[in-house]
């Protein structure tokens, strides 16, 4: 049987498979911060709590009459289903409602001692509104697809990646110094200026390129050469949970200040 990890990944899981660690582990991204003991329940406990509290789109009733008959083929459909419901559609990116409950299911976790640290990274694409001012939404949608895709690409698979905003990004990073966080955030930003780029080859129509893929794939005559039109660069604030008195709100605060003096000392920046 099939299911979908946090990042939109298949897994496999066993065909007797039922209440077990993967299955809480693919829960775990979105665990209510109305329940800081969470971590004291049983797995059926949580799945339970889970059930009753957070699965509020129809899907719980069938889902356990799923479970109840043995059809975990539909039980993870059912997963898959809630999984899509809580990404964003165009960057592929978590949906920022399920953000404050990851902060807070990280907070309980370094107060049940499960982990030890984690770090937040905002992200702002420098000057997103020239992109669809000057080349059209449907660039400026092209932009944000690629640029989920290399933010993804440039994580961990236990990191979570959120689209907070039009061209606002948020990113966790669970068990992460400060210092580490930064080499993320560089990485990413390299990844974006280096490969990210608005341009056509010859005649073709002017959108959003990952840059590396499209000298893979080049355009039909391989002789075209590539236009540029515009560069993509992105600012970033970086703060850490310790380092702020382990305050979500502090922390939060930290990133979005740092966020601001990249985009005041000339953008395409990490300031921590």
């Amino acid at each position: 049987m099939e299911v979908l990890n946090r990042q939109g990944s298949r897994i496999e899981l066993d065909r007797g498979f039922r209440f077990g660690h993967d299955f809480f582990k693919l829960l775990n991204f979105v665990k209510s911060p109305d329940h800081k003991d969470l971590d004291r329940h049983s797995i059926e406990d949580q799945c339970d709590i889970f059930y009753r509290d957070i699965m509020n789109y129809g899907f719980a009733e069938s889902h356990n009459q799923h479970l109840r008959d043995g059809r975990y083929d539909l039980a993870a459909k059912n997963l898959n289903e809630i999984n899509d419901l809580s990404l964003d559609p165009l960057t592929g990116l978590r949906k920022k409602e399920f953000l404050n409950r990851k902060i807070a299911s990280l907070e309980s976790d370094i107060y049940l001692d499960s982990i030890s640290d984690f770090s937040l990274i905002m992200c702002d694409l420098d000057k997103f509104k020239e992109i669809n001012d000057s080349f059209g939404h449907s660039v400026g949608d092209d932009t944000l697809d690629l640029f989920g895709k290399l933010v993804l690409e440039s994580l961990r698979p236990c990191d979570f990646a959120y689209r907070y905003g039009g061209e606002e990004f948020l990113v966790l990073l669970p068990e992460t110094s400060l210092s580490d966080s930064v080499t993320v955030a560089e990485r990413i930003r390299t990844a974006i200026e280096q490969r990210l780029l608005i341009g056509h080859y010859g005649l073709n129509q002017i959108t959003a390129h990952d840059l590396c893929k499209s000298l893979i794939e080049p355009a039909d005559d391989e002789n075209d050469a590539f236009f540029l039109s515009k560069d993509i660069t992105c600012s970033f604030g970086v703060a850490n949970y310790l380092d702020c008195s382990q305050s979500g709100d502090d922390l939060f605060s930290r990133a979005d200040e740092n966020l601001y003096v990249a985009k005041e000392e000339g953008r395409n920046k990490v300031i921590y």
